[in-house]
């Protein structure tokens, strides 16, 4: 018997239709089929979806990562240049039984150029020399203030929705032509292993060798310009009473020391107390502050905290440097809901975690 070309191609394609039905009931529930073939064929089928699904999250989630690197990169590629600027102008008094020169808050140029991208900058932040693999600053971040603590959770230097939110200043005192808080906090999200925003301040976790290498944070304000911090403190805090027997220090409302209750003798105790490290760095109610605040991932609901003082002419940098130790951990006050789950000890998960 004789085959045509027709009748070759019309038995393939009987072939082809038989496979796919084939296919089909084995891994589809098909009439006939006993109940553990079919619930078989349920799972399988469930199986292959949520693949799918999680496939096109897993994408979305690389596609956001990309994004917020790419942005945060941008952003630090704002970084101003402060080395032709003054701290301010000062103004003159010709008469020697005046009263003393008056300093005048002039925004700096530096800050200019970022004031036009966003009116509610009002500074800069970063801490030289801890660098990534291309050699940029992990932290290198303007610094935002609204009028609440909330906005810039969640938006970037435009305004826009961004998940790793901005680094911002405490709303409570403004920092703005009439002064500043003697004692700043500055807050910043912890991103994980997307590393962006003061997810890196976690590192300062690792041993007092890290903080030898990296004691200074350089701050300005739109006012400032060639401004040092050093370090003097760094501990984990609770955010509420709860968390910690009825007690709670809570660092973020000791903006003036002159202000009710909050005053720089509790609060210089509270920070020197909790702090995992030791210094001979003097701290006095006069000197300006800055506190950078993230969370604490080793433990739920906490904050990784990090004080810092303005240095000045009388300050022997070398000298700070060399006094660092690392402190006991019977010496280190830690809250309760901390001890519930180390103990009375430190402890470092990794800056990703």
């Amino acid at each position: 018997m004789s085959m045509t070309n027709e009748t070759i191609g019309v038995d393939k394609e009987a072939d082809n239709t038989n496979f796919f039905i084939r296919f089909l009931k084995y891994f589809i529930p098909w009439k006939g089929d006993h109940a553990s073939e079919v619930i078989r064929k349920i799972i399988f089928v469930g199986s292959i979806a949520l693949f799918c699904v999680s496939l096109n999250q897993i994408t979305d989630f690389l596609e956001t990562d990309k994004d917020t690197l790419e942005y945060t990169a941008q952003v630090q590629s704002l970084e101003p240049d402060f080395t032709d600027d003054i701290n301010f102008d000062k103004e003159t008094s010709e008469n020697e039984n005046d009263e003393p020169e008056s300093e005048e808050r002039v925004v700096q140029d530096w800050a200019k150029e970022l004031l036009e991208r966003n009116e509610e900058v009002v500074g800069w932040i970063k801490i030289p020399g801890f660098v990534d693999s291309d050699g940029d600053e992990y932290i290198n971040y303007p610094v935002l203030q609204h009028d609440d603590n909330d906005y810039y959770l969640t938006h970037n230097i435009d305004k826009e929705y961004y998940e790793s939110g901005s680094i911002y200043a405490d709303y409570v005192i403004p920092i703005d032509e009439n002064g500043q808080a003697d004692n700043i906090t500055i807050y910043g999200h912890h991103m994980r292993k997307l590393g962006t925003s003061f997810t890196h301040l976690a590192e300062y976790k690792s041993g007092v060798d890290f903080l030898k290498k990296y004691p200074i944070i350089e701050f300005n304000t739109i006012y400032d310009s060639n401004e040092e911090y050093v370090i003097v403190s760094c501990f984990v805090a609770a955010i509420t009473e709860s968390q910690d027997n009825g007690q709670l220090f809570d660092y973020w409302r000791y903006r003036n020391f002159d202000q009710g209750d909050y005053k720089f003798d509790t609060w210089l105790d509270n920070i020197t107390k909790a702090s995992w490290y030791s210094c001979d760095v003097v701290c006095e109610e006069d000197d300006d502050y800055i506190t950078l605040s993230t969370c604490s991932n080793e433990v739920a609901n906490m904050r990784w905290v990090i004080v810092a003082k303005k240095l000045d002419e009388s300050d022997d940098k070398e000298a700070i440097l060399a006094s660092y130790e690392e402190k006991d951990d019977q010496d280190i006050y830690f809250p309760q809901v901390w001890r519930n789950v180390w103990g009375n000890n430190k402890k470092y998960l990794g800056w990703s975690y």
